[in-house]
């Protein structure tokens, strides 16, 4: 569904609004003009680019991998080889950890789809940073990328800097998350470009400074990283005031469509979460239907909320 004729315009939390018409109502401040909406449209396309490009990258790495006669030996030698027992199947867990990665960047192009096809004369914070967060999480592809230089010989410092970019875009996304559940909260400010270039900042400056054990094999594909309790407790801390600020914002906004909309985000999150875990073909099964279900109570909750602002 997408707004016609006279639907509404907000921009971005503030809580003036335009319609797309023309008609501004007295109070409105910082005129929502045709180039600032097609400006937000440009921005979820380059978004859905790059998760459509981390997709293809997905694809063409699972494939390589797949070719590859040393993969199972590699793995079994860095103790991260292991049979997942599932419907009387026998499932490898790279090849559990290869479809979850693929699900994962799936998720991330068609959600941004959907966004693009829903979003065309809406402005809304929230779903800004929502798309930013989708982006981000596209990035899960560099596990193959990673384990593919591995296998190729790659030194330990090559890996090491593509460990430090998906860690970075992971810390990127947990802000990127938060700042949508402030908004959604009745946070007011319009520079959300500003904000996300920060966020960026923020984002390289923690990576800057954590240690990566070279040498030394995760489940993911990855090397582990100092710190890593510290890095579960940062997500899941962030998960949990998301969801908090879209409770917050059931009073802030005074319509119990956030209510759906904080069940929404909280599905998303868990799920998403729990596919990156790679711990079971039944854990990934239900985080899928989790990550589907959620997306599309936040997108059309949030999106007929705006509408009929």
């Amino acid at each position: 569904m997408d707004e016609a004729g006279g639907g509404k315009a907000q921009a971005g939390g503030s809580p003036g609004r335009d319609e797309v018409g023309g008609f501004k109502p007295e109070g409105f401040r910082g005129i929502l003009s045709d180039v600032t909406l097609q400006t937000r449209r440009r921005t979820y396309w380059i978004f859905f680019g790059i998760s459509g490009a981390m997709l293809l990258t997905g694809l063409v790495f699972t494939i390589l991998l797949a070719a590859r006669g040393n993969l199972v030996i590699f793995l079994i030698e860095h103790g991260i080889y292991e049979v997942h027992p599932f419907l009387n199947l026998r499932i490898p867990s790279y090849v559990l950890s290869m479809a979850d990665i693929l699900v994962l960047c799936l998720f991330a192009a068609l959600v941004g789809a959907l966004i693009l096809r829903t979003f065309k004369k809406t402005v809304s914070a929230e779903i800004f940073f929502f798309a930013f967060w989708l982006a981000t999480l596209s990035f899960e592809s560099l596990r193959l990328v990673h384990l593919f230089l591995a296998l190729g010989g790659s030194s330990d410092s090559v890996l090491a800097i593509v460990d430090k970019v998906y860690i970075g875009t992971r810390f990127l996304g947990y802000i990127a998350i938060f700042i949508s559940g402030l908004y959604a909260a009745g946070m007011r400010n319009d520079r959300q470009f500003s904000i996300m270039s920060v966020s960026v900042g923020i984002s390289i400056a923690l990576v800057s400074i954590l240690p990566v054990n070279t040498g030394i094999w995760a489940r993911n594909f990855m090397f582990k990283v100092g710190y890593s309790v510290l890095i579960e407790g940062f997500s899941l801390a962030i998960i949990l005031i998301t969801i908090a600020n879209y409770l917050i914002a059931v009073r802030v906004r005074g319509d119990r469509a956030y209510f759906f909309i904080a069940i929404g985000i909280a599905a998303i999150a868990a799920g998403t979460q729990y596919v990156s875990r790679d711990g079971s073909p039944l854990l990934s099964l239900v985080s899928i239907l989790a990550m589907a279900t959620g997306s599309f109570l936040y997108i059309y909750k949030i999106h007929s909320f705006y509408l009929w602002q």
